[in-house]
């Protein structure tokens, strides 16, 4: 990145991009067990869903598919959506209940947290993107070893994820792995920087980027 500012680096090394969140969208959200996806998640719903309640009925309430059918999992998105206009579906395996309206409305897929070396694990994964028609997204928390966050993004790749969301970004001062995981050929989208699903939430851009590698979090 040398022979020019920390944000042309940046431009060069990766690239950034909005999630395209919008009516007739499915977005399934990935990652390792405790990679903080189903609370990304969660911030992606109340964010679309209190957009959907100011557009005066032009845009429906979104939907949140529950994946993850382990124990709790369904319950702790139940809480944390709590107050928010927001249909939850258990959906486990990808099995999407018969007669649900799915038509022109923002969808979000909750999957099972998954080791990317378990190939039943990483196949059962690609079974459920595929069931609920989803475009994949890969969710990797600060504080990974560089390494190892340049084999998830590669192996999340592979199964055809393109973009990807960092969470945690408040609970660690190194934020490397973040850079590596996008420059393995996934979009960075929006950053996580607390555990309220209310705050904390935006999306990365080269500065905002910068800025967070230069300055440790207070």
């Amino acid at each position: 990145m040398s022979g020019g500012t920390l944000e042309e680096g940046l431009c060069k090394a990766i690239a950034f991009e909005r999630l395209p969140m919008a009516p007739g969208r499915i977005v399934a959200l990935g990652g390792a067990p405790g990679s903080g996806k189903s609370l990304t998640l969660a911030k992606l719903a109340a964010r679309y869903a209190l957009k959907a309640q100011k557009s005066e009925g032009h845009l429906k309430k979104p939907l949140v598919l529950a994946c993850d059918h382990n124990p709790g999992s369904y319950a702790k998105l139940a809480s944390v959506l709590t107050g928010y206009d927001v249909e939850l579906v258990k959906a486990y395996h990808g099995i999407v209940p018969t007669g649900l309206d799915r038509q022109d409305r923002m969808t979000l897929v909750d999957l099972p947290g998954v080791c990317i070396y378990s190939r039943s694990g990483m196949a059962e994964m690609q079974e459920i993107v595929e069931r609920t028609s989803a475009t994949l997204s890969l969710v990797i928390p600060a504080g990974m070893d560089p390494e190892e966050t340049a084999d998830i993004a590669d192996a999340f790749y592979k199964k055809g994820a393109r973009t990807l969301i960092a969470s945690r970004l408040e609970q660690s001062g190194r934020i490397g792995g973040i850079v590596t995981a996008a420059a393995c050929g996934l979009t960075l989208t929006y950053g996580s920087f607390s555990s309220s699903i209310t705050a904390g939430f935006t999306h990365l851009t080269p500065q905002i980027l910068a800025k967070r590698l230069l300055i440790l979090p207070t």
